[in-house]
């Protein structure tokens, strides 16, 4: 079922007697904004989701200079962001 967000609004019991999976779409762009699944599909649907994305960052390993170290790694990596965006800044 696919519905606009203006008939979503005028009726939210559409969600509270939801039999089936909904769209909602912006009807002016035709752009899907939102997926809504009834309560009792939610399960299945999460357990696919885990199954879709579960494994993606197997194979990726952190470099050797972090030992294994995840924080260290993301410390770092902001660290790089921030260096980018803000330029060298002194410490104090």
């Amino acid at each position: 079922m696919t519905i606009g967000v203006s008939e979503l609004q005028k009726n939210i019991s559409i969600i509270r007697n939801l039999k089936e999976t909904l769209q909602v779409v912006d009807k002016k762009t035709n752009t899907l904004l939102a997926t809504i699944v009834p309560n009792n599909n939610k399960n299945d649907v999460e357990d696919d989701w885990v199954e879709r994305l579960g494994g993606v960052f197997s194979d990726s390993k952190l470099p050797e200079k972090y030992n294994g170290d995840v924080d260290a790694a993301i410390a770092d990596a902001y660290h790089q962001e921030m260096m980018k965006k803000y330029g060298h800044m002194n410490d104090g």
